[in-house]
This record gives structure tokens, C-alpha cells and sequence, in this order.
């Protein structure tokens, strides 16, 4: 079953990647090609490149966490979390001022959790995530080089607890509200300055 979601995923992608390439004859937004800024706020330290006259772009984020282990018997211990996401916007349209894109991507998240009790010593053990998703994003600039962006769409994710215990999968809707708005400030690369 898990494999069919896959391919079935997989497909749907590579299908909405085929009908997003006619588009190159419409109205295009002109910024520079390389961005700062990110798409998810689990990898917020992010760069979106544009390639093929910005109808393809590339999107990688890194996050990283370091925090303490709350608990009054290891006062002195750190658990660490880290996120990268990637994803590979396809502008359907655009017009002034806007990019309307179809944005498959993953998200891989790696987090540690306190594995003993004390007086045992201090141990972690990692709770992995990885999500499969397909967006409707709409990108607005606010200057040449300057845009805010939201999406929504479908996401499969698979979660790893800590331990022996099974994976557990989901399918479900996913969307970006007010406070969790991507931005990207445009500074590398041709396009408009």
C-alpha cells in the first residue's frame, strides 16, 4: 500500500511538472534570480533559485535547534533538532506582479528526544520525519525584489518514533496561514535590480 501511495504521488507530480512547461509564453514577474528567505518555518534559512527565464526555480531551507533538556536532573544536557526542506516551484502563471506556482517538495526532520530516566545517564534517541508534498503557492512582490508567499496543498508524511515502534504515515491537507508567510529577498543573479 505504502509503495502505491508513492508512486501514485510521484506521478501526479511529474504529471503537474509536463503541464506547467507551456506556460513560458505568459507575462512574468522580473526579479533577480537568487533569493534569500524561505518557504517552511521548519527551515527557515533558506535560498530560492530561478533557472530556465524563472519558470523552474529550486528551493533548499536548513533549520537547527539546540535547546535545553528541561529536566532538573540533567540541568547541563542539549537536545538537538535540524530540518532541510527542498522543493522545485513550476510557475503555472504569472502576472504584474505574481508568480501562481505548483510546488512539489520534501521535508526531512530529525529531532532528539531523552531516552533515560535518572540517575541512568544522560542518552537521546532521534524522532525522523519525512514529508512528501505538493503546493498551490502564490508569490506576491512587494517591491522588484522583495515577495511574501503562501501556499496549500497535500502532504504525505511518514514519522519515525523513537524506540522500536512502528512508522506512522498520514495523508492530509496542508496550508501556511498568517504567521507562517515565506519571504524571499531577491539579491543574486540576472533579472531586474
Amino acid at each position: 500500500m505504502l509503495k502505491r501511495i508513492h508512486a501514485v504521488t510521484f506521478g501526479a507530480f511529474v504529471v503537474a511538472a509536463l503541464v506547467t512547461l507551456p506556460a513560458s509564453s505568459q507575462a512574468q514577474a522580473e526579479h533577480a534570480n537568487g533569493g534569500l528567505g524561505f518557504h517552511s518555518t521548519a527551515a527557515p534559512v533558506g535560498l530560492r533559485w530561478w533557472t530556465a527565464g524563472q519558470k523552474i526555480g529550486v528551493d533548499l531551507g536548513l533549520g537547527f535547534t539546540a535547546e535545553s533538556a528541561a529536566d532538573d536532573d540533567y540541568p547541563d544536557e542539549k537536545l538537538n533538532s535540524w530540518a532541510v526542506d527542498v522543493g522545485v516551484p513550476f510557475v503555472l502563471k504569472s502576472w504584474d506582479r505574481v508568480h501562481f506556482m505548483f510546488r512539489p517538495g520534501l521535508l526531512y526532520q530529525s529531532q532528539q528526544v531523552t531516552a533515560t530516566t535518572f540517575p541512568a545517564p544522560f542518552d537521546t534517541e532521534d524522532r525522523t520525519t519525512f514529508t512528501v508534498s505538493g503546493e498551490l503557492e502564490a508569490e506576491v512582490f512587494l517591491a522588484d525584489n522583495v515577495s511574501v508567499s503562501a501556499s496549500h496543498g497535500v502532504g504525505f508524511t511518514s514519522i519515525n518514533p523513537p524506540g522500536s515502534g512502528d512508522n506512522i504515515t498520514s495523508f492530509r491537507t496542508i496550508g501556511n496561514n498568517f504567521t507562517e508567510v515565506g519571504f524571499h529577498i531577491y539579491v543574486f543573479g540576472g533579472g531586474a535590480h
